[in-house]
């Protein structure tokens, strides 16, 4: 019976500690998932190629073809 009880308390002790750490897991990946079905949305209705900075969009607008625009400059900083 002690031999139970020592095993029981020895491996009942991790067990609920993996029961609660997948618990929160569990609502971190429902919110993970949302969260990426947002992004995937989000970036279905983007433009082909947005220029985000007024004065690069005049620049595009009016550059010769020597000039490099890099994709960089095209977008915010992160």
């Amino acid at each position: 019976m002690n031999e139970l009880l020592t095993v029981i308390g020895n491996v009942g002790f991790p067990i609920a500690i993996s029961t609660y750490l997948l618990i929160r897991l569990e609502g971190k990946l429902v919110e993970l998932t949302a969260a990426i079905s947002e992004l995937r949305e989000a970036i279905l209705v983007l433009p082909a190629a947005p220029v985000w900075n007024s004065s690069l969009a005049h620049t595009l607008s009016s550059s010769s073809p020597k000039e490099v625009v890099r994709p960089s400059q095209m977008y915010p900083p992160t």
